[in-house]
């Protein structure tokens, strides 16, 4: 299928479109992968270079690829970072545009807001994905951390991050980093059909990216098969592509998706 992906684009360390995009291509989905951001690295890795896409060329990337009539053959959206709330309200009105012409167009949103350390980005791009994403999203994908900010409410476990959940309004919500019971660590998917839950250990260091990684697998199958499986295959590659990076700084996506 022909999905658009607006996110962060990095040349090394696997983050945003660079770790979303790989898990869709390699179920042989065509992705339209615009970026709000270019830099060399994650900051994880060391300061890194790069530039923002100015609002003004994001709009004209879009407006040039809806001129097109690409975007009529898009069936899913991924949106993840935004470097300002004029992005975020450039993809917004877009999104409006393309659920009123498809309306059973399927839009992922992570919410790239933040960790327990709190916002790393501007306040006014988290209020901004929020009161203008969120509306128009299918499934958001957040942390801990966001599935709290955005909602409002206290998530320190499984219950409340299903109060949380039912709270913000969405139709799936796949929460991660919800603690559990034993020090683990679970990762909940939250349906009108049902709940489902994966829980794991909780390791003392993951590469970056794995939320990125994880809102890409799961679009991968979400677009081909119902909530509940796609959420089993995505997490198993997930869970794989740790296994294969444990030691590394840098999550190893291509090893998980393509070695035996």
């Amino acid at each position: 299928m022909r999905i658009l992906s607006v996110s962060s684009q990095v040349a090394y360390g696997p983050v945003g479109n660079s770790a979303a995009v790989p898990a869709l291509q390699a179920r042989g989905h065509e992705v339209l992968a615009v970026p709000t951001i270019t830099l060399s690295n994650h900051p994880g890795h060391g300061k890194p270079s790069g530039f923002r896409t100015t609002p003004e060329d994001l709009r004209d990337i879009l407006s040039a690829l809806e001129s097109l009539g690409v975007l009529r053959q898009v069936s899913a959206v991924l949106t993840g970072y935004f470097a300002s709330p004029e992005q975020v309200e450039t993809v917004a009105t877009l999104l409006v545009r393309m659920k009123s012409a498809t309306p059973g167009l399927f839009i992922l949103v992570d919410p790239v807001l933040g960790d327990e350390a709190g916002l790393y980005v501007p306040q006014a791009v988290a209020e901004s994905i929020r009161d203008r994403l969120l509306p128009v999203a299918s499934c958001i994908t957040p942390n801990r951390f966001e599935l709290s900010w955005l909602s409002g409410l206290p998530v320190t476990d499984g219950t409340s991050a299903a109060a949380a959940a039912q709270a913000l309004g969405t139709q799936e919500v796949l929460a991660t980093s919800i603690p559990a019971e034993h020090g683990q660590l679970s990762t909940l998917l939250f349906t009108p059909g049902g709940n489902h839950a994966i829980t794991s250990p909780r390791l003392a260091k993951v590469p970056n990216g794995t939320g990125d990684f994880l809102s890409g697998l799961y679009l991968s199958h979400r677009v081909e098969s119902d909530a509940a499986p796609a959420f089993t295959a995505a997490m198993a590659m997930l869970d794989r592509a740790i296994a294969m990076s444990a030691g590394t700084a840098v999550l190893d996506i291509a090893a998980a998706l393509h070695r035996p």
